[in-house]
């Protein structure tokens, strides 16, 4: 098989992997305005002339917040300099304002009338927040009648910089969304490592503004003044995530095994159809890492607490005896599993193919000479 060959063989396998993991959850949330910048670079329906309306126009053409807008232009302007179409230099997109030198942006604001310095920003930003409303209420009223949309932009995004440069504890709500986005857009490449890097640094910025009272992701979410769907979205992806990185990486998949946990400690009022899914995926991850006593204690503890429900059986049954396996007793044990789950019965057997998978098993117990009528208990 050649080298070609033995990749896309892997990615066909990973694919449907998601796929069949995707089908085990709820559905997601449909999004609102989210985190998300991705476009495609042509978008037709959005006619944004960048020279004339800048990151605002594009902000008021696709119906999305300014910082969203900004990571759009981002990505519009790295698919046009690879078409060797780069956007003119007077748009300010989010990624030339972070290339800047400190005292660079001090001084072109300066040029612009606002005047700042390390101290008075401290001083005048608030603990947590939007560093985009904060700009717009305290710097843009001071900006010179003829400041133009690029010079508006300029001192908005400087403002998410700046922040992000003299006061990351707390971080904005721009800087929260952009790890977000880094990590999805990570994930979208199939890079599960950095992606899952990105996404606990994301938590581990939001956690500490999160009251006991958030026992929700949509009352989270307002928080972040984002859309109730992003954080529900967002941690089922992260989950899913977490289990293919568990096997690439041990360390890394127990660093995200404890976020799930406090995710879910964290969001105890979302409906159980979230979190069953999320609970068994940290199991997997825990069992995958090394900890296979604990993964089975929590996989043992969701059968007692929910034995109607497939999820945790199916789960459970996998890790045993995955696809392939050969050990008579690890299958004996999977089907033993599976066959208590249909004599229950649950009540998603059809969802979780649960038929399917017992006839499976039987099979390979037979292909290991073993009896596959019969299955020792569980």
């Amino acid at each position: 098989m050649s080298k070609n060959h033995g990749a896309a063989a892997r990615r066909a396998k990973r694919k449907h992997e998601k796929e069949q993991k995707r089908k085990k959850r709820p559905p997601h949330r449909p999004l609102g305005v989210s985190a998300r910048p991705a476009v495609p670079a042509s978008a037709p329906e959005i006619r944004w002339q960048p020279e004339i309306q800048g990151i605002e126009g594009l902000a008021a053409l696709a119906q999305v917040p300014f910082y969203e807008a900004a990571c759009m232009a981002d990505c519009l302007a790295r698919s046009h300099a690879r078409a060797s179409r780069p956007l003119a230099d007077a748009v300010w997109t989010r990624d030339r304002v972070c290339a800047l030198e400190t005292f660079a942006l001090v001084a072109r604001l300066d040029q612009l009338g606002i005047r700042v310095d390390h101290g008075a920003f401290i001083a005048e930003t608030p603990r947590f927040g939007s560093a985009v409303r904060w700009a717009r209420e305290t710097w843009l009223p001071f900006a010179p009648a003829h400041a133009d949309v690029h010079a508006r932009d300029f001192i908005t995004l400087a403002a998410c910089e700046l922040w992000k440069r003299w006061r990351p504890e707390p971080p904005s709500q721009e800087s929260l969304h952009e790890l977000l986005v880094l990590g999805e857009d990570h994930a979208d490449r199939e890079d599960d490592i950095a992606a899952t890097e990105h996404w606990i640094r994301f938590w581990r910025a939001l956690q500490p503004l999160l009251t006991p009272e958030l026992r929700t992701t949509s009352a989270a979410g307002e928080l972040l003044e984002v859309d109730a769907s992003v954080l529900f979205n967002w941690a089922s992806d992260f989950s899913m995530v977490a289990t293919y990185v568990a096997g690439q990486d041990a360390a890394v998949g127990l660093r995200a095994a404890e976020v799930q946990g406090e995710i879910l400690a964290q969001f105890s009022a979302e409906q159980e159809s979230w979190r069953l899914p999320l609970v068994c995926d940290r199991a997997e991850v825990l069992y995958v890492a090394g900890e296979r006593i604990e993964a089975e204690r929590i996989l043992r503890e969701q059968i007692e607490a929910h034995p109607t429900s497939a999820g945790a059986y199916v789960r459970l049954a996998e890790l045993w005896a995955p696809y392939g396996i050969d050990d008579r007793e690890a299958i004996t044990r999977a089907l033993a599993l599976l066959v208590q789950a249909a004599a229950r019965p649950v009540e998603d057997a059809a969802g979780w193919d649960l038929d399917v998978r017992i006839k499976g098993l039987r099979r390979q117990l037979q292909a290991c000479g073993g009896d596959g009528r019969k299955a020792a208990t569980a």
